[in-house]
């Protein structure tokens, strides 16, 4: 037989078709993270074991894949936020928002090789994408004011603005490689003034 494959595809997986759109996107991320904006449907299909119809079944094209991956990428940043809330004993409202947003930080750092390429460098931007991690946060901070410990005038503009500005942030930290340590430190001045903890009387 002559002639060689560049990449041999990978050996066929037997999964559950409801399984076949992760399995899609856990290869998509190592194609992407291998062969960056220039992967292929070819080369996903074949990291994945599966054929190329397979993928389209999925996924419509590459600008899909991506898509579905961002998606994903978010409700991965939602989960580290929620689950840093929960880790801990209970807290009043500003540790609780502290702890969302360390979470989501320390997934980015993580993940940042990833989330560079999915939000800065492809140039995808999905009509309020940020949805649910937004919900999350004014959750948070709904709570607080709520119970009286945060004196926010207007929490949905605040949850946005700080969205904005937390996103635009993670997204230049990790293109410039900075640790999330000093990072978190820098950005608690900024949740302490915007959401105006309450003192307690004594």
């Amino acid at each position: 037989m002559s002639g060689t494959r560049a990449r041999a595809r990978r050996p066929r997986a037997a999964r559950a078709p409801a399984e076949r759109p992760a399995q899609i996107l856990d290869a998509a991320a190592r194609v992407l993270l291998r062969d960056g904006l220039d992967a292929t449907i070819d080369g996903i299909a074949a990291e994945a074991g599966l054929g190329k119809g397979t993928v389209y079944e999925y996924f419509g094209s590459k600008a899909q894949v991506f898509t579905a991956l961002r998606n994903r990428c978010n409700e991965q940043i939602l989960a580290a936020g929620a689950a840093a809330v929960s880790a801990g004993p209970a807290a009043p409202a500003l540790d609780r928002v502290r702890r969302f947003v360390a979470g989501m930080l320390e997934f980015g750092v993580s993940n940042a090789a990833l989330i560079g390429l999915l939000f800065h460098e492809a140039g995808i931007e999905e009509r309020d994408e940020l949805g649910p991690i937004r919900a999350g946060l004014l959750d948070l901070v709904a709570q607080g004011v709520r119970g009286g410990e945060l004196a926010v005038e207007d929490p949905a503009f605040t949850v946005e603005f700080l969205l904005h500005g937390l996103h635009g942030v993670m997204e230049s930290a990790l293109v410039d490689g900075l640790d999330a340590g000093p990072l978190l430190d820098r950005v608690d001045g900024v949740l302490v003034a915007l959401l105006n903890p309450v003192r307690a009387q004594t």
